[in-house]
């Protein structure tokens, strides 16, 4: 987050408008993440008599908000100084909301003035969003379908992890109205697995995506299910599609936005599905990578963030969350403490990161954190790999390169999990494309 300059308005209510509601316009731009506004006026005067100070409240001036259009976030009276405005959570009753960019508005109730009039002062402070790193799940399950815990539950396990996002995917399922706690410090995001005994389908990011039937007899039928979900905003993922147990068998040219390639730990299932994405990226196709732990209960071989999804995004709202992984802007590590990784790619008039589409040629900044000794880097494109072992004391490696003619580029990172076990990969990043 970012704080910028603050706006200050002065405003003087007369007399004549007591009982009025005033409102003050203030202009804001893109990428504002939060609102505090603040306000001061001259409440009592001040007198003397007969050795006495006396105070009398001689103005009092209502505060509340509304966004551009006239939508109403929140009124708080006059017995608050300070309210704030964000997606994530606002001051008490007021609704908590995208800060969109236009034409905001102070509404001033002028409730009690003097007979000469009370100036009031705003200062109205702005915080802008900036690109940084946020982990979480995409696929998890509560006791609303076969999972173990309440979400409650399920949320004070991600607290303890550290993870700032959860998208909760119960089996056909997408009821959390009423059930999901006051929860400021994780983004809860609604979805649903589509479950169906021919392949299962992540539908993230809205509250009811589709109103026809879940069950579907047909390819044309699953076809209309999946154009509706994203008709209504959703993004459509297909999970762990080589799973043994239930593979998807709808085929690949439904309309899907995403591919899970990571789900639980690392299998053999996983494994052929990275290597059927890479396939296809290869061939010139950009397709955003996805992993969730598919997290029921705890146990021996799986937990919940395990493996993690990171994402790189402007803020921690839900519709930041949600553009970050439909972009593809971010990475997949085996555990929410796993290595990590960035990639920019700066030119003069913009900046290009994972699942973005860079000039052709264009010199990256390679970075990967959280490292051990031994571990195996890989740089990977259409055309090639470049391997890179790290020393014994190594935590991060810088790099800079450039790929004239491909595709794409994208990093991964090997590790021993265990002492005595076999390199296996711990990270796995979305690429940033050529043009």
């Amino acid at each position: 987050m970012e704080s910028m300059k603050p706006i200050r308005l002065r405003v003087k209510i007369e007399k004549t408008q007591e009982g009025r509601y005033i409102p003050i316009p203030f202009v804001l731009e893109k990428n504002i993440e939060r609102i505090d506004v603040r306000y001061s006026y001259s409440r009592c005067e001040k007198s003397q008599a007969d050795g006495f100070t006396m105070h009398r409240e001689s103005s009092i001036i209502d505060l509340a908000i509304e966004a551009p259009g006239g939508e109403f976030i929140g009124a708080s009276g006059s017995d608050r100084a300070h309210v704030w405005v964000s997606p994530l959570g606002s001051s008490a009753g007021f609704s908590k909301c995208e800060i969109t960019p236009g034409t905001w508005h102070i509404i001033a109730g002028a409730y009690k003035v003097p007979e000469g009039g009370v100036t009031v002062e705003y200062e109205i402070l702005l915080t802008r969003k900036k690109r940084r790193l946020f982990r979480g799940d995409t696929h998890l399950h509560t006791h609303a379908s076969d999972g173990a815990a309440d979400i409650a539950g399920t949320i004070n396990l991600a607290r303890q992890q550290g993870l700032d996002f959860l998208i909760i995917t119960d089996h056909n399922n997408f009821k959390l109205d009423g059930e999901v706690p006051l929860c400021h410090d994780i983004t809860i995001i609604h979805g649903t697995e589509w479950t169906h005994y021919r392949g299962h389908a992540g539908i993230l990011g809205v509250q009811r995506p589709y109103r026809s039937p879940y069950y579907t007899e047909s390819v044309d039928e699953t076809v209309k299910l999946m154009q509706e979900a994203r008709e209504n905003g959703a993004m459509v993922v297909l999970n762990h599609p080589f799973c043994p147990l239930v593979p998807w068998q709808w085929g690949f040219d439904l309309p899907y936005d995403g591919i899970e390639v990571w789900n639980g730990v690392m299998s053999e299932r996983n494994e052929r599905a990275i290597g059927w994405w890479h396939k296809r990226l290869c061939a010139g196709e950009r397709l955003p990578a996805t992993g969730g732990s598919d997290y029921h209960r705890a146990g021996l071989f799986g937990g919940l963030a395990m493996p993690c999804m990171f994402l790189y995004a402007l803020s921690r709202s839900p519709e930041d969350i949600m553009d970050a992984l439909r972009r593809g802007s971010g990475y997949i590590s085996y555990l929410a403490g796993g290595p990590g990784a960035d990639m920019v790619c700066r030119s003069k008039d913009a900046e290009y990161s994972f699942g973005d589409l860079a000039p052709s040629g264009s010199e990256l900044e390679i970075t990967f954190f959280g490292l051990r000794g031994m571990d195996e880097l890989k740089i990977i494109t259409d055309l090639g790999e470049e391997n890179i072992y790290c020393p014994g004391d190594a935590v991060s490696c810088k790099l800079t390169r450039s790929f004239p003619g491909a595709r794409f580029v994208r990093l991964e990172v090997y590790r021993s999990y265990a002492p005595g076990l076999p390199p296996m990969r711990a990270m796995l990043t979305n690429p940033i494309y050529f043009d």
